[in-house]
Parts: structure tokens; sequence; C-alpha cells
């Protein structure tokens, strides 16, 4: 099977190239289950007509939730409760004056400000309230907590967070970018696709899995066989077992291509 992050790695500036989708339709004439493991919600992948002719299932909020494309079944597996998520902001406030908020429900995303929202696709609805507003307000779980400050970026957000003890929750960064995330601990790529694969009976080194940033790093470390793209973060080059082609060069495609070649090799001799 194929497992392949989203945004940065299979999917450049939001569209799927004409030479990443022929690949993934290739694999799958071949057998292949094709698995999006990535940050987006639900509604993010299933609403791309590309993506939803390409791929059989998917792994979102970085592992919180299931997506399976046949039935259309969503399977909230990891989520925050709303009273460790709102002792997570109020801890975030006092280290973080100015921060500003917003979380994913799986349904939906309720926000502090609409910079949340700039340059996203496919996510909405959104909802945006006062940042003096209770966030979670009849909210029943959190799949994702994101913050933001004016003036900082990513690592300094990350320097900020990090003296903050946030039991039950795992943060996420995207290094430059300038927002951290938070998920239930047990919400990571890798522990949600090695449990997708142990359901139907596949081992990791059956799998085949791509990414580029830091929440991709225990997807890349579990799979048999992991690609990290050419220009991706230190922490997910290091995971992986092998490099491919930037985004931009459709470095998915050339490495499924290679591997489909492989498949098609005969034997070698005493082999």
């Amino acid at each position: 099977m194929i497992a392949t992050d989203l945004d940065g790695t299979l999917l450049d500036r939001g569209r799927l190239s004409e030479r990443n989708r022929k690949a993934l339709i290739a694999a799958r004439e071949r057998g292949a289950r094709i698995v999006a493991v990535t940050a987006r919600a639900p509604r993010g992948v299933h609403r791309d007509p590309g993506l939803a002719a390409s791929i059989d299932a998917a792994i979102c909020c970085n592992g919180a939730i299931h997506y399976d494309f046949a039935t259309q079944a969503t399977d909230f597996r990891h989520p925050i409760p709303p009273t460790t998520a709102r002792e997570i902001q109020r801890r975030l406030r006092e280290a973080i004056p100015g921060a500003i908020f917003a979380i994913e429900t799986g349904e939906g995303q309720i926000a502090q400000s609409r910079q949340f929202s700039e340059h996203v696709v496919l996510h909405d609805p959104w909802t945006f309230v006062d940042p003096a507003a209770d966030l979670f307000d009849g909210v029943d779980a959190v799949a994702v907590l994101t913050v933001r400050a004016p003036g900082l970026d990513g690592p300094s957000l990350v320097e900020r967070a990090q003296g903050i003890e946030a039991p039950g929750v795992r943060m996420w960064h995207w290094g430059s970018y300038p927002e951290i995330e938070y998920s239930a601990h047990a919400a990571t790529k890798g522990t949600a696709l090695a449990a997708w694969c142990a359901e139907r009976g596949i081992g990791p080194e059956s799998v085949a899995a791509f990414g580029d940033m830091p929440t991709d790093a225990s997807m890349l470390a579990w799979a048999g066989r992991s690609y990290a793209v050419a220009d991706a973060h230190p922490e997910a080059a290091a995971a992986a077992t092998h490099r491919t082609a930037s985004c931009a060069e459709d470095g998915v495609a050339q490495a499924i291509e290679s591997i489909l070649v492989e498949l098609d090799a005969p034997p070698r001799e005493g082999a």
C-alpha cells in the first residue's frame, strides 16, 4: 500500500498534478491501496474530486480521524476532551500574551480570527468568534487546537510553548509556518497508520510512505519504505529511508513509478 501526506508532499499548493494522479491510479490498478495521511479534516479530502477518485481512505487531523471513501464513514478515534483543550488554552495564554486560537471539531472550524482561514482551501465551514468568547461552548470533542500569535513565527511559538506542561496532548509544528497545533497524545500519523494497516492485515514491510514535515516523521519511521521529498523538514528527512524529488517536481509520482518498475522487473538469477 501507499500512504502519503498531502500538502507539500502530494499536493503542490493544493493541486494534484496529472503525473501524481496517474501514478496513484497505476498503483491502484496493480492492487495497491492508497491512503492519504494528512492534517486536513475529512471534508478537506473528500471534497477534492481529484483526490476522491485516486485514494481509498484518509487518516485525517494527524491521526485523530479515519475516513473511508467507499462508505463515507467518519471514525473519530482520538479526540481531545474540551476540558483538556480549555486548560491548554489557559496555559498558552499565560505563556504567550496575545495568542489567538482555533479548533477543528471534525465537522468545522471555530476560530478567533479570520487569519486562520487565509490561503486554506476546502476547510470550511468556519465559525468566527470574539477572542474573549468561549471557543469551546457547545463543542463535544476537539480534533486539533491551533495557536497563533501576532509577530511570532513558528520557531518562536514552539520556544514559548515548550515550557508548558500539556498532559494528554502532543504539540506539532510546521517549521517556519507561524502556528503550532495540539492533538491528543495518541493521535500521530505513525500510530494511526499502523492501526489502520493492522486492521487489514498489512505489515510495515508492505507500505511505502511519503512526507515532508515533522508530523510525518512517525509515519516515515514506521513504514518499511519511506520517502521524504527533496525540500522536506530535517525531522522528516531523518526518519525516511529514501529521498525523492520535491513536491513541485512530482516526487511522489517519480518514486511510485520506480517502485512499479521494480515490481515488473524479472527476479535476479540466484535471488
